[in-house]
C-alpha cells in the first residue's frame, strides 16, 4: 500500500474483509468507487488495499454490515435471512418499485411470482446491473436475494398449503421428531415464523426417504396428499428432482454467499441461470405446484 505523496496516514484501523479504514492528517477529496459520489474526509477506506478503490464511510458501513454477518457464527439459514434484509435496504422504495417494473418487462413470467419473491429477484437484478461496473465487489448479497426468492415461493406454495392440509391433525410425536419437528410445530401453529430453506430441505429429504413416516406421520402423509393434488408434482416427490435442486442451491450458492469468501459475477450468473433460466428452479416449482383445473 503506497499512498499518494500528499497523503499522511496518522492511524490505520484493523482490516475488515477486503476493507481497511485509514485516518489521514488532512481531509482529501475523492470519488467513492462504489457510489460514484464526490467526497471529502479525513477518514477513507481502501478496498483490496488499492488507492484506486476508495470507499466513502457510508458505503463502508453498508459493506461492513454484510461482512459482519458473513463472518459471524450463526447458522447459514439465519445468516441468509439477515443478508436478505440488508439487500432490500440497499434500495429506496421508489428504486424498488422501478426495479420490479424493469424485471416484469424483461421476464414475462414475473407475474407468476409472489410479491415478496418478486421484490427479492428484481432487487438482485437491479443491483447486479450496478455491480457489473464494480466487479471487484462481493456479489454475495445479490446471490442471497435469488435464493431468498426460492425460499419465499417454497413457503407460499408448499409450506403454507401443508399447514392447511394438516390443520388439527399434527401429533405430539411429529412435533418431537428431530427430523420433522420444526416443520410440524409450524403447521400446528402457522402464526409462528415459517421454517427456513435448510429446515424445509431436511424435512423433504426425511419425507422422501422414510416409508414408515408416510404411514405413521400425519405431517408426512399430508405432504404426499398435497403432492397428489398437483397434476405435475412428480418433480417434487423424487430425490433427484426438487430435493436435488434444493441441495445444489444451498450448497453451491446460498451457503457460500453466507460465508466469509467473496463471490463473483460468474457465481451470480450461474445462480441466476439455475434459478431464473429457461428451465430455472423457480419456474419448475411454480409449474409443479399448480392445482388441477376446475
Amino acid at each position: 500500500m503506497h499512498p499518494p505523496l500528499a497523503v499522511e496516514i496518522i492511524k490505520t484501523y484493523p482490516v475488515r474483509g477486503a476493507m481497511q479504514q485509514l485516518r489521514l492528517r488532512d481531509s482529501v477529496a475523492f470519488h467513492c468507487f462504489r457510489c460514484n459520489e464526490g467526497k471529502k474526509s479525513k477518514l477513507v477506506v481502501l478496498y483490496k488495499n488499492s488507492w484506486n478503490h476508495i470507499l466513502c464511510n457510508g458505503c463502508y458501513g453498508r459493506l461492513l454490515s454484510i461482512f459482519e454477518v458473513k463472518a459471524g457464527t450463526k447458522p447459514d439459514d439465519e445468516k441468509a435471512t439477515e443478508l436478505s434484509e440488508i439487500l432490500l435496504s440497499l434500495l429506496s422504495k421508489s428504486e424498488s418499485l422501478e426495479a420490479e417494473k424493469r424485471f416484469k418487462v424483461a421476464e414475462n413470467r414475473a407475474n407468476l411470482l409472489s410479491p415478496e419473491a418478486l421484490k427479492f429477484v428484481s432487487t438482485s437484478e437491479h443491483l447486479a446491473a450496478a455491480l457489473r461496473t464494480k466487479k471487484e465487489l462481493d456479489w454475495s448479497p445479490v446471490i442471497i436475494g435469488l435464493c431468498k426468492a426460492v425460499e419465499i415461493e417454497v413457503i407460499e406454495r408448499i409450506v403454507v398449503p401443508l399447514a392447511r392440509v394438516t390443520a388439527g391433525s399434527i401429533t405430539d410425536g411429529d412435533m418431537k421428531d428431530k427430523d420433522i419437528g420444526r416443520m410440524a410445530r409450524y403447521c400446528a401453529n402457522p402464526d409462528m415464523k415459517p421454517p427456513e430453506l435448510g429446515t424445509f430441505g431436511h424435512f423433504l429429504q426425511t419425507a422422501l426417504n422414510s416409508e414408515t413416516r408416510r404411514i405413521t406421520s400425519s405431517l408426512v402423509g399430508g405432504l404426499f396428499r398435497l403432492f397428489a393434488s398437483w397434476p405435475q408434482s412428480s418433480w417434487l416427490s423424487t430425490l433427484t428432482g426438487f430435493h436435488h435442486s434444493l441441495l445444489r442451491l444451498t450448497r453451491d450458492f446460498r451457503n457460500r454467499a453466507a460465508h466469509i469468501d467473496s463471490l463473483t459475477e460468474s457465481d451470480y450468473e450461474q445462480c441466476r441461470e439455475f434459478v431464473l433460466g429457461q428451465n430455472g428452479m423457480l419456474w419448475q416449482l411454480i409449474v409443479a405446484t399448480e392445482s388441477r383445473s376446475r
